[in-house]
């Protein structure tokens, strides 16, 4: 072997320990953001079904009219209708 390649396999084995532990560490940071990138993703497929199966309720009118009624002075006042 040439003497660069030995002072290389020296080296490595020197700062094997921080090597390691370096690659464990991006190995787990680069797990934990597949697993939320997955999550985000399959959450995101879920609440879209969901939003087509469960649609919103339809506004009643009736309750939009006396709620934008205007009094006398054309001011917009909320206002309930009689007995409910």
């Amino acid at each position: 072997m040439s003497q660069e390649k030995v002072n290389a396999r020296k080296e490595y084995k020197k700062n094997r320990k921080e090597i390691l532990a370096k690659e464990k560490r991006n190995r787990a940071i680069g797990r934990v953001t597949g697993y939320l990138a997955v999550l985000v993703i399959v959450l995101g497929v879920g609440f879209s079904f969901y939003k087509k199966i469960v649609p919103d309720p339809e506004p009643n009118a009736q309750t939009f009219y006396y709620l934008s009624a205007m009094d006398s002075y054309g001011i917009l006042t909320p206002s309930l209708p009689e007995g409910e």
